[in-house]
């Protein structure tokens, strides 16, 4: 179908932007969406190989939409996935058409948000405006869901599977168009959300699948060689792989399963390709400002590979390397990008060849397991580029013929595994309960018919639900986020009685369910019930014992923060260190010293060194991090310092201010006597430690200064001095 044929239901000018971007004909999979009706407000669920499509379906989908007068939501699972189609969208301004996006901030009540025609955000951030009650939601005429199947991830899944079950009961008219890799149940998706399907395994170009072993890629059927020796003059797999790759032109990627093993391999493959590419100015450039990102280890790293036209990239990176790695692969810059398996589920990145290194990744409980067809699936489906490649190859590395086979039979030949929902939980669904008793459900009932429309509902019996509620009820019960008018004079005296903890006033329909105050406000906050309860505990056992220490190590032990991982010796020296400091902790009295204590204990401790001022260099070698960890540990903590801040004013506890004051210097990474400077904007934790040192120790002490003695400071230029003393001005206006 030629996309000229689409005139009459959608604008000549749109068809007429993507005629003159290239697209003239569309993909198979494509019209089928389009004969399906997606054009016409039918929801569609489209489950087809990575870079057959899919973005094109939802664009066309969005801008129709807009052309009646609605509104469209873009969902996506990652940051970095909503910054990508966010620039994408922008085009679209052009046509007078608004974008916005919004990732962050999880307890604003934003209504300017509603000005945007399309707008793309994380399934967190739409769960939290809802809570927070803004009126534009229900304006939405489409959303669109990517990477719909991550409903089967335990982390994230629970939160996509319950806002599109909210977005749906906020308006029953509302057009889902779930964009998916391909699964074994897609019709089981479809069938929950009431929605056609458009299921293919359709590929722009040919993917050819293969194993190498000793020196030689063994092919799938389909290919245009059963095999294929490489000759390229070293023993080490993935070095001859790539060799071979560059000499014929292409591009690879290559999965490692850890971190480390992909800067490993980036080291090894720049060695090993400085030979082969010849001195190139535009990698040069890359590798300098690369290098002036931050002073880390991980900066030096990276440029140093990147001069050899390899990058790694993986979650530790900061969002800057990230940025200047992937755009940098995209445009040929760089010929090889070593990473980890969540590159294949996130940014839009394809390569001539693709490498699997292993096919099994270390779990925390269980060690090294193989990895789900699917993760697989996603991985190989990044082999090819449509327009620049004339095929794919994604290749598997085996030690022996019976590893051959199994890689063969369980993965190139297997078909993606079914998707479950993982909403079947009380730690998914605390928080989940909580703010659907804040927003509607009255009692049980109400509560019951609500999450009967969720997926979970829809795979699993309906007593599975009742009994799951059951227990959540009562700890909200007893931890006070929720009375019934029953008990509401006594909840406190009745919260540990038998009649309490039976909790059968919540499961009878005749009992209206409310939220306390306090329960509002931990659903506003965003945080999970569980963390606000182990919160108040801290906060009541701490008395008046003020330490930042203290506060930091109480959000660290929340489930809401993911702590850093423990390293061999470290649990003795942290036992050590709360031994000789129990003053300092009387928030975990009574509680068993474990490894999940001490690895709170050191993630707390990071966070210290960042308010004292310590570089990020220092602190990425100290705990053995990229600055990207860093980063998102320094977020979440700021987060929930702010939220444990309003649950301690709301108790009338003394140190609230504190708390908050503790949250502000956390966000810029300071001691609490740069407050005053960081209010300042484009004055962080350097420049506000270099104006203190110069004499400038408050916002006072500025207001007389001259742009010329401002600008003899080391990292404050002329512009910056002249911006300082201007909001200085317009504040005393």
């Amino acid at each position: 179908m030629e996309l000229k044929e689409l005139e009459g239901s959608i604008s000549k000018e749109i068809i007429d932007f993507y005629i003159e971007s290239g697209i003239r004909e569309l993909y198979p999979p494509q019209k089928d969406a389009i004969e399906s009706g997606v054009l016409k407000g039918e929801n569609l669920i489209v489950a087809i190989p990575t870079a057959s499509g899919k973005t094109l379906i939802a664009e066309l989908t969005m801008l129709k939409s807009l052309e009646e007068g609605g509104k469209a939501l873009y969902i996506v699972p990652l940051r970095a996935l909503a910054s990508e189609k966010y620039r994408r969208f922008k085009e679209f301004e052009k046509f007078g058409i608004r974008v916005g996006i919004s990732t962050g901030d999880y307890e604003s009540n934003d209504e300017r948000l509603g000005d945007y025609d399309i707008l793309v955000a994380t399934s967190e951030k739409v769960d939290s405006l809802i809570r927070n009650g803004v009126g534009w939601i229900e304006e939405l005429s489409a959303v669109v869901i990517d990477e719909i199947h991550l409903i089967n991830s335990a982390d994230r899944g629970p939160t996509l599977e319950i806002t599109i079950s909210r977005l749906r009961r906020m308006n029953q008219n509302i057009q889902i168009l779930g964009l998916s890799a391909t699964i074994g149940n897609a019709h089981e998706i479809a069938d929950w959300l009431g929605a056609k399907l458009v299921l293919s395994d359709w590929r722009p170009i040919d993917l050819f699948d293969g194993i190498y072993l000793k020196d030689t890629i063994y092919f799938d059927k389909g290919a245009f060689e059963d095999k294929r020796v490489i000759n390229g003059g070293t023993k080490d797999p993935t070095l001859s792989l790539v060799g071979d790759a560059i000499e014929e032109g292409g591009q690879c990627l290559v999965f490692a399963n850890t971190r480390r093993n992909s800067q490993l391999y980036a080291k090894k493959i720049s060695k090993f390709l400085g030979n082969h590419l010849k001195n190139d100015g535009k990698r040069e450039e890359a590798a300098k400002i690369i290098s002036e990102i931050d002073d880390t280890e991980f900066s030096s790293l990276l440029a140093q590979t990147v001069r050899s036209g390899v990058a790694f990239h993986h979650a530790g990176l900061s969002n800057e390397h990230r940025r200047m790695i992937e755009e940098n692969f995209k445009d040929g810059t760089l010929r090889v990008l070593t990473c980890t398996p969540t590159l294949a589920a996130g940014v839009n990145l394809p390569a001539r060849r693709v490498i699997i290194t292993s096919y099994r990744r270390y779990t925390s409980n269980y060690g090294l397991q193989p990895i789900p067809v699917l993760d697989y699936k996603q991985m190989s489906g990044r082999a090819g580029r449509p327009g620049l490649d004339p095929y794919g190859e994604a290749i598997a590395i085996s030690k022996s013929e019976q590893e051959q086979e199994y890689l063969f039979e369980n993965y190139i030949r297997a078909e993606p595994e079914n998707m479950w929902s993982k909403l079947g939980t009380e730690n998914a669904l605390r928080s989940h309960v909580l703010s659907t008793i804040v927003g509607f459900a009255k009692n049980f009932e109400e509560l019951l018919e609500f999450f009967s429309t969720t997926f979970f509902a829809h795979q699993q019996d309906l007593w599975r639900i009742e009994d799951l509620l059951r227990g959540v009820l009562q700890f909200l019960g007893e931890k006070d986020f929720i009375y019934t008018t029953e008990v509401v004079a006594n909840r406190r005296s009745l919260s540990n009685s038998a009649e309490f903890k039976r909790a059968e006033e919540y499961l009878n329909k005749e009992y209206a369910l409310s939220p306390t105050e306090l329960g509002k406000l931990v659903s506003r906050l965003y945080i999970d019930p569980l963390s606000a309860s182990m919160m108040i505990e801290g906060l009541e056992k701490t008395k008046n014992f003020e330490d930042d220490l203290t506060f930091l190590h109480i959000i660290c032990l929340t489930p809401d923060m993911k702590t850093i991982y423990l390293r061999k010796g470290e649990d003795l020296i942290l036992s050590n260190l709360l031994n000789s400091n129990e003053k300092l902790f009387h928030h975990i009295d009574g509680l068993v010293v474990d490894d999940w204590i001490l690895s709170s204990l050191k993630t707390a401790l990071l966070l210290r060194d960042w308010i004292e001022e310590r570089t990020e260099k220092e602190i990425c070698g100290k705990y053995n991090i990229g600055p990207g960890d860093l980063y998102n540990k320094v977020e979440a903590s700021e987060w929930l310092l702010r939220s444990m801040s309003s649950i301690a004013g709301y108790l009338k506890i003394s140190y609230s201010a504190k708390i908050k004051d503790l949250s502000m210097r956390i966000k810029d990474g300071i001691k609490e006597d740069l407050l005053g400077l960081v209010s300042l904007s484009s004055v962080g934790r350097v420049r506000a430690r270099a104006l203190y040192n110069a004499g400038y120790r408050s916002l006072e002490d500025l207001r007389n200064a001259k742009i010329k003695e401002l600008s003899n400071i080391k990292g404050i230029d002329v512009k910056i001095a002249s911006s300082i003393l201007k909001q200085l001005n317009e504040n005393e206006a």
